[in-house]
């Protein structure tokens, strides 16, 4: 989500270093981060081969796996409602053009659209299409470090790859692939609702269609452009999006937390840290992708 997925890198860090310190050393349940990511070679849990090792192998994973799900969800969820004013302002930068005084055909600038925000919105402009992006991105994170988890587990156990590089990879592109079925019709609803202008309209201008909470837009949109426009208008570029996106972000993390800046770092602050990293790998090359998903749903399907 733009702006936010850096602070939900920083919130969700934790549940990222818990699936991979499970893939590269022997620990305990609790899994504790960075100290799971040594530099040097690591000793395989999934070593053993006895009944009791795989015991422990599918107690640890499903440990990891629900861990993963309240983790990403909880970290979804907050980091959207933290940084969704950013977002905001994200969103209507890509879309917006000559809205704001005296910028008539031009971008409007920073300053300029948190200005036009709060004279024609308010602070709760800032927020609009809030709580149905933090209920999704509880669901969608949920899904993200959960496929991640299980995609490991099972490249472990059935695969012959040895590149731990490539397993993070795999995971991250499937977890973004799986996800995308799901963020591609919150995004639509959060991005119809951003985009909204709320300012007077000019004489002989029509009234745009202004919606009074997240729930009367997506309601709107499936009576005029129907549920097929919900789910798949945008899913192509959301998927193109995505994949990228999550193949990056779960590398960049693995990588960082198995370095030794790590052990430099500590327990606390390189989750923070490589948390942030991480949501800057993922976005910085997928940023244009981003751009072109706005601009294909703020549009109507029909």
């Amino acid at each position: 989500m733009k702006s936010c997925i850096g602070f939900v890198g920083l919130l969700a860090s934790g549940s990222c270093g818990s699936h991979i310190s499970s893939r590269t050393r022997a620990d305990t349940t609790t899994r504790t981060l960075c100290k799971s990511y040594p530099h040097h070679s690591a000793i395989s849990i999934r070593g053993g081969g006895g009944e009791s090792s795989s015991s422990t192998q599918l107690n640890l994973s499903a440990t990891a796996t629900m861990a993963s799900l309240f983790a990403g969800s909880v970290a979804g969820s907050l980091g959207v409602g933290v940084a969704y004013p950013f977002d905001t302002l994200s969103t209507k930068a890509q879309v917006s053009s000559g809205n704001a005084e005296g910028t008539e055909g031009k971008q409007i600038n920073f300053v300029q659209n948190i200005r036009t925000i709060w004279i024609n919105e308010g602070i709760q402009g800032f927020f609009e299409g809030v709580f149905v992006t933090m209920i999704g991105q509880a669901a969608i994170k949920s899904i993200q470090f959960a496929v991640n988890e299980i995609t490991l587990l099972y490249l472990e156990t059935n695969a012959s790859i040895q590149s731990n590089v490539l397993k993070m990879a795999i995971a991250g592109t499937l977890a973004g692939l799986l996800s995308s079925f799901v963020v591609s019709p919150i995004e639509l609803v959060k991005i119809r609702m951003q985009a909204q202008n709320k300012s007077t309209p000019k004489e002989n201008e029509e009234s745009p269609k202004l919606y009074s909470n997240d729930f009367e837009c997506a309601k709107y949109l499936i009576k005029h452009e129907g549920w097929r426009a919900l789910f798949c208008h945008g899913l192509g570029i959301t998927i193109i999006r995505e994949i990228p996106s999550f193949a990056f972000y779960f590398v960049a993390y693995g990588i960082l937390a198995r370095s030794s800046l790590a052990a430099v770092l500590g327990n606390h602050a390189a989750p923070l840290i490589f948390g942030a990293a991480a949501g800057w790998a993922m976005w910085i090359p997928t940023y244009p992708a981003d751009i072109v998903k706005t601009l294909v749903q703020v549009q109507d399907s029909k």
